[in-house]
């Protein structure tokens, strides 16, 4: 490898040692995202810098979010954007040395009446005014999301505490509050599940349709969950087969190791306490207890 670099480098030299002229020796020069003319300032000479594409601090910070955020669809973003985010290096082509390192990602002020956004090699030139408005659109955006949203992260983020148990069943709480009564009457819904059903515990028997396993992620914290439908299920004519209940726990309690070892399709009886009701048919939330496998149906004999 050292000697197929020597011609490169000896090539580098024959064209980077010539003399400056005045007018270019006048001032510092600007380094950037291209070769520049300089002075080395460690062996003398004057050449024409090459430059490198060197990861920093950045590049692995915008990584590490993008997995966060995205999960694992970052798969097909990361080694899209990894290499836009990449520190540019000046290096002289006699001694090697590092003459400056600069960021590809370049940041305007608000000073400025055209904002200039330099992402590697795009660059996205934008009014003050048009920036503005797409900052407050994206205020507001967000705002209503995660005004919709509070109700779920509150349940996500409270103490759960097992409820008194309740002898009513799968069919009185579909009849309730069900996919069909909320289309009817969302109001009835929501105040037939407060009065009957919040914070109550049932023993319940269903299907596991799958299951989630709790995730901690600095302060990302995810419960575990088993995913269960119900015979009859809530929404029976959906062509692809939809939990009808989320049964969610901590890692740290009992029930997470029975509730790991569950495999999709197994039946299984469970003590749980309901948390919030699903809307427009998505899955009904409840706080899991205790999980028992059951052996499977028999085959009906045709």
């Amino acid at each position: 490898a050292g000697s197929r670099r020597r011609p490169m480098i000896r090539e580098r030299e024959r064209k980077a040692e010539k003399p400056i002229d005045d007018d270019e020796g006048d001032g510092e020069p600007t380094f950037d995202q291209v070769p520049v003319r300089v002075s080395c300032p460690h062996c003398g000479l004057s050449v024409i810098t090459f430059i490198e594409h060197e990861a920093s601090w950045v590049t692995y910070s915008v990584s590490l979010m993008l997995l966060m955020v995205l999960k694992w669809a970052a798969i097909c973003v990361v080694p899209v954007v990894y290499p836009l985010f990449k520190d540019v290096v000046h290096h002289c082509p006699r001694c090697l040395s590092i003459l400056a390192t600069r960021s590809r990602v370049v940041w305007p002020s608000f000073r400025q009446e055209v904002m200039s956004f330099r992402f590697g090699s795009c660059v996205v030139v934008l009014a003050r005014k048009y920036v503005l408005a797409l900052i407050a659109i994206v205020l507001v955006i967000g705002g209503i999301h995660s005004a919709r949203s509070s109700n779920t992260t509150s349940v996500v983020g409270q103490n759960w505490h097992r409820g008194e148990p309740v002898s009513l069943t799968w069919e009185d709480f579909k009849t309730d509050c069900g996919y069909k009564s909320y289309l009817g009457n969302p109001i009835h819904v929501t105040v037939a599940f407060n009065e009957n059903y919040k914070n109550k515990t049932v023993h319940w028997q269903g299907v596991v349709h799958h299951v989630e396993d709790s995730m901690s992620l600095l302060w990302f914290t995810q419960r575990g969950a088993i995913f269960a439908r119900m015979e009859p299920p809530q929404v029976p004519n959906r062509q692809r087969e939809m939990p009808d209940l989320i049964l969610a726990y901590e890692d740290s309690d009992a029930v997470s190791k029975k509730a790991s070892k569950l495999k999709r399709g197994a039946r299984f009886a469970f003590d749980a306490t309901f948390v919030e009701v699903g809307k427009r048919g998505a899955p009904h939330i409840l706080a899991l207890w205790e999980v028992e496998p059951l052996p499977d149906a028999p085959a009906s004999s045709p």
